[in-house]
């Protein structure tokens, strides 16, 4: 038996699957450091509970955050890649991109940059 989904209803669907994967209330963030441990505004990690004693859920890297000084003696066409494919959000292995992924194939991606930007107003162009 073939079903077929509209995409609006498969866009439904996914954001009330973030929406319950993900408790917003209780996502906070913190700006990402340097290699001498000062913040950058260029960077965040977004973690749910309290800081380092909880779960770290993603972290987000603006373009600039590959002009740093730490990036320069990094593979330079890795770092050409990043900065075409930046704002980026990263994962941590919680697990969690795995679900997602294994439900809906890519298809979550824009439903998930869109609830990333509506809560955290944050852009995300691509999804690591």
């Amino acid at each position: 038996m073939k079903i077929i989904i509209s995409e609006d209803r498969i866009y439904d669907l996914i954001m009330k699957h973030i929406n319950t994967m993900f408790d917003v209330e209780n996502i906070h963030w913190t700006y990402g450091t340097d290699e001498e441990g000062d913040e950058v505004d260029c960077a965040m990690l977004f973690y749910m509970g309290d800081y380092g004693d909880d779960e770290d859920l993603f972290k987000w890297y603006g373009e600039d955050y590959f002009y740093s000084e730490e990036m320069r003696y990094r593979n330079k066409e890795m770092i050409k890649k990043w900065k075409k494919d930046s704002p980026m959000l990263e994962f941590d292995n919680n697990g969690k991109k795995d679900q997602l992924d294994n439900l809906f194939g890519n298809k979550w991606h824009q439903p998930f940059k869109d609830w990333f930007q509506k809560n955290f107003n944050v852009p995300v162009k691509t999804i690591e």
